[in-house]
């Protein structure tokens, strides 16, 4: 009865001090692909990636009520932190689902401006980007009057505020009201009311000018190697190790996208020199300093296997470029590609219901195959065209003369100059369990299998390749059926040997990918290449690093006259899939059980 009675006095007590609709909220994961292509389409950096925050302090007044239930500490408010701009998880702020909605939309077309000049504080940066919407978006104005008239109600009143907090509330009610006012409010920055739910978190000037120092260096195209600030000031924090035992954690390395809290590694120097350790100093909104030796450590084991146990190496040292978005120039020679073979087992079995799908889907392609068609007028050929002979003799009786009379028929067989190379991810990634049954490499083997036996059908010139990396000096590149070779039971024992290793260097991968293509004859070439993330690595490839390299390796593709196209089945692609390959150049597919069954169907639509 007590642990009932305390829980209906929490929601009470809980429900009277915030403002929160749960039965119309709208959560983020629902609007994703469309804040998006919004943010962009606004003018937003196409190199942020847009994820959820959790809440964090504010530091603001907060009343009694608050103060009894203990909320109003934290606020999920959008904000940007290094390449990622993050927005509210769940929005339940109004008792109208169709404001919940707006309002991420209203958020994302502020945070389109990326950041605001240098302000004093949250006030004056918000009324600037306000004012920055209104004016460039004027349809948005409805939709600001329709949120800002459901908030100011939310608002407390200015006289039942401290003396202290009264003009800072005063300042932001007018400056909600009228954005285009000018404030001249003298409030105090360290006594604030409560969050604007409408606004963005502020950014400190030493971050903003770091962001635009940044920027600045990747429009202006600054090649020189850059040396790490000495003055550059962060903020701070001393952390103190309270744990007397060592800990052991155990995780899986790939589906780490990003850090953001501090965690005691001991980086061996060959990770990287001092300037990436500056640069991700930039990327950080607070620095955690610990004096002493760490009681918890992380034992990573990402160790190579032994010969005996690995795949056969058959070359390395193959060397390519890189792109340094950030120094905007290509690194010579910094990956190191090497040419494996995969160390069959087992011999292949696959499933009886895939066995049918397959001879269905190489009924359906032998219709492609190459017909042959006769070539009339010929110099040479198989059979005299006897209208072409009864022609010539007709002009002979008319006294015409031809010198080289044309009187054969030729059977020759018309088909597509096109060659096509499937690349795909074997990141640590696909090792993830799609249902209690498969996992996303044995989806990737089955799509594999499926489309090559499409495309031998239909003698299409084709060729399937793999990779993973474990940073810039180790990028594993298998080639499971060459250009010339026929789709026998060693490639099929190829596909299923398959397995999944390390991270996703994109960039490399494609690269290489792309010269094997150039050299083909023929004058079209597909680039398609299956992946189920983003890319990453255990460097500085982590990030926007790594999207920008990938996107420029795209780029060189297409100059070079091939047709890239990715296939993706990671939740998250429309996300940086459009940044990296076009609108037009990716397909991503919800359910990744879908990709044995559509990736054929999908080689058709691409080269017919």
């Amino acid at each position: 009865m007590e642990e009932w009675v305390g829980q209906k006095w929490h929601h009470f007590i809980t429900q009277k001090s915030s403002f929160h609709y749960p039965k119309y909220g709208v959560e983020l994961a629902d609007f994703n692909k469309q804040i998006a292509i919004f943010f962009r389409s606004l003018g937003g950096d196409a190199g942020i990636t847009i994820g959820f925050t959790s809440a964090l302090p504010n530091h603001s007044h907060r009343n009694w009520l608050q103060k009894i239930s203990g909320a109003g500490k934290k606020s999920e408010s959008g904000h940007f932190s290094g390449d990622y701009l993050y927005l509210p998880e769940k929005i339940d702020y109004f008792p109208d689902k169709k404001l919940n909605e707006e309002l991420y939309f209203w958020l994302t077309a502020m945070a389109s401006f990326n950041l605001a000049p240098n302000t004093k504080h949250v006030i004056e940066q918000n009324q600037y980007l306000t004012q920055q919407v209104l004016t460039k978006w004027p349809g948005l104005k409805t939709t600001y009057n329709r949120l800002v008239n459901a908030h100011l109600p939310q608002r407390p009143a200015i006289n039942t505020l401290p003396e202290a907090v009264q003009k800072a509330e005063q300042a932001i009610q007018e400056v909600l009201s009228n954005p285009f006012k000018l404030n001249d409010l003298a409030y105090n920055y360290q006594h604030m009311p409560k969050p604007v739910s409408l606004w963005l978190k502020a950014v400190d000037e030493q971050a903003m000018a770091a962001f635009k120092t940044r920027k600045e260096s990747e429009v202006g195209g600054n090649s020189g190697k850059q040396s790490p600030s000495k003055n550059k000031r962060y903020q701070a924090e001393q952390v103190d190790d309270k744990a007397s035992k060592d800990g052991f954690m155990s995780f899986r390395l790939e589906s780490m996208f990003s850090w953001s809290e501090f965690i005691n590694v001991d980086r061996s120097e060959d990770d990287g020199d001092d300037e990436d350790a500056f640069r991700v100093a930039d990327d950080l909104d607070q620095l955690s300093i610990n004096n002493g030796e760490t009681s918890n450590k992380i034992r990573i084991d990402l160790d190579l296997p032994s010969s005996d146990y690995d795949d056969v190496v058959l070359k390395e040292g193959i060397l390519l470029p890189e792109w340094d978005y950030k120094q905007q120039k290509f690194l010579t020679d910094h990956c190191s590609i090497q040419l494996m073979q995969l160390r069959l087992i087992d011999q292949v079995q696959w499933p009886d219901t895939l066995k049918q799908q397959a001879r269905k889907l190489k009924r359906q392609f032998e219709s492609l195959k190459p017909i042959s068609v006769w070539n009339n007028r010929q110099p040479d050929g198989e059979e005299i065209d006897l209208k072409a002979y009864l022609d010539f003799n007709t002009l002979l009786y008319a006294g015409r003369h031809t010198s080289e009379p044309l009187l054969y028929r030729q059977k020759r067989q018309q088909s597509r100059d096109l060659s096509s190379l499937i690349l795909t991810d074997l990141s640590l990634s696909t090792d993830a369990h799609v249902n209690d049954h498969k996992k996303v490499i044995d989806v990737i083997k089955e799509a594999l299998y499926l489309l090559a036996e499409s495309l031998s059908a239909a003698d299409e010139r084709f060729s399937i390749a793999g990779f993973t990396s474990k940073k810039r000096d180790h990028i594993r590149y298998y080639e499971i059926k060459g250009f010339d070779e026929p789709f026998d039971a060693h490639c099929q024992n190829q596909i299923h040997a398959i397995k999944p290793a390390y991270y996703t260097r994109m960039g490399a991968a494609i690269r290489y990918a792309t010269e094997q293509l150039i050299q083909q004859a023929s004058q079209q070439k597909l680039l398609l290449i299956l992946t189920d993330g983003k890319p990453n690595d255990l460097d500085k490839y982590e990030s926007r690093y790594g999207l920008e390299d990938t996107k420029k390796a795209v780029q060189e593709a297409k100059t070079a006259g091939l047709m890239p196209f990715c296939v993706s089945i990671d939740y998250q692609a429309s996300d940086y899939l459009p940044y990296l390959f076009g609108n037009q150049g990716y397909i991503h597919l919800s359910n990744a059980l879908d990709l044995p069954k559509k990736l054929p169907k999908l080689f058709y639509q691409l080269v017919h």
